[in-house]
């Protein structure tokens, strides 16, 4: 009997505890060790910024916060990760080494890391298969591009370089190399600049690639002279994707200078289609002109549906900190509406997750009290989901880990 009352007592304090923890917020809220998503978020602003992993159930309902469920990461890893299933892969190019991690019993597991410096840092990266990834990135001097393909379940690496790449203009000294890699039709497509580092100006003119895979041997190039931006880094930002018809759409989102006057070139969408190797001619959307708004640097997302998600500033130029986001008719070209039941928020990286036509987009408000919202592109209803707290500066990425 008394035994059975130490037992009763117990099941009380601990269901006692777990209700006082939901209502005052002073401990931490119960998440399970195999929650389906991460939430990145940042703590200080860079270069003393320290990342954190929120482990989430559900994005769309439900409240968390940041103190006593995060999992600091920041020894091991930053927001220009590489997600895939439980896994994160991460090229740390300032410490020579590339690794494989996951999240587990509260902490970052390596599960192998190994000595890197092919690329002077990953620039894209796009998956053949679920065990094949492919990165590309400058070499050391910027006059060539290297790659590396990694087979992540031992963490194998074949390096190589790509050849038969376009010539460089005089004193354009450097390729400046696209973060919109995709595997397409067999073969890999991406963009680049030629790029005067002296004054910081980039050619007047857009190179769009198609790469033999494994081969690595450019076999197409079609160029563009309406935007000759690239799309942002692929750890960082998403910029491009393969749609169910397998057409490729991407952002030229990394827009410096192109002409003498210190301009910056438009940010454009492109598109290559199914079966092509070149620029499909007719389509180019200019994203100032379409939608009002300055495009982002680096969100562009499939959302399915014959549609996808943009994120854009609330003003033009470098001194923009508030961003909106807006919906594209892909086959169209045109805006379809802008979500503005969410509310302008502050700077983030990757702060949108889409599955099953719904995106997820976490929305920072500098009040210490933000929101996921849930939009369903097929209903077109914006749905208030996920309710976060903590002290933070940022969110840089949603990711489904399990």
């Amino acid at each position: 009997m008394k035994k059975y009352a130490k037992f009763l007592s117990l099941m009380i304090a601990i269901g006692l505890s777990l209700t006082a923890c939901r209502k005052d917020g002073k401990d931490a809220w119960p998440v399970s060790e195999d929650a389906p998503f991460g939430l990145w978020i940042q703590v200080g602003s860079w270069p003393n910024s320290n990342y954190y992993v929120l482990k989430v159930d559900d994005l769309s309902q439900g409240e968390t916060k940041l103190q006593k469920n995060g999992i600091d990461v920041t020894q091991k890893l930053n927001n220009a990760v590489i997600s895939k299933g439980e896994f994160y892969y991460y090229y740390n190019s300032s410490e020579g080494r590339l690794g494989k991690y996951k999240m587990e019993n509260g902490a970052v597991k390596a599960i192998k890391e190994i000595p890197f410096s092919h690329l002077a840092s990953l620039a894209g990266h796009t998956w053949i298969d679920d065990y094949t990834l492919v990165m590309i990135g400058n070499n050391a001097s910027g006059n060539g591009i290297n790659t590396v393909v990694v087979n992540t379940a031992d963490l194998s690496v074949t390096t190589g370089t790509i050849s038969n790449l376009p010539e460089r203009p005089d004193n354009y000294n450097k390729y400046l190399v696209g973060g919109d890699l995709q595997y397409k039709d067999g073969k890999l497509f991406f963009s680049v600049n030629m790029q005067n580092t002296s004054i910081y100006q980039i050619y007047p003119r857009l190179y769009t690639l198609a790469v033999s895979y494994p081969g690595f041997a450019v076999t197409a190039v079609s160029t563009d002279e309406r935007s000759v931006g690239v799309g942002s880094t692929s750890g960082y930002y998403a910029t491009s994707f393969v749609d169910a018809n397998g057409d490729m759409y991407f952002l030229t989102s990394w827009n410096l200078v192109w002409n003498t006057d210190g301009t910056r070139a438009p940010k454009g969408i492109y598109r290559i289609k199914k079966g092509e190797d070149t620029l499909d001619e007719d389509y180019y959307i200019n994203v100032l002109t379409e939608t009002g708004k300055e495009a982002a640097a680096g969100l562009f997302m499939n959302l399915g549906n014959g549609k996808a998600i943009l994120k854009v500033q609330e003003i033009e130029g470098y001194a923009n900190t508030k961003y909106s986001y807006t919906v594209i008719d892909l086959a169209a070209g045109k805006e379809v509406r802008k979500l503005t039941e969410v509310p302008i928020s502050g700077s983030g990286e990757r702060t949108v997750y889409v599955e099953n036509g719904k995106a997820y987009i976490v929305a920072l408000s500098g009040t210490g009290t933000d929101y996921v919202w849930v939009y369903d592109s097929i209903t077109d209803k914006v749905s208030q989901g996920l309710k976060i707290q903590g002290g933070y500066n940022s969110f840089s990425r949603i990711d489904k880990i399990r």
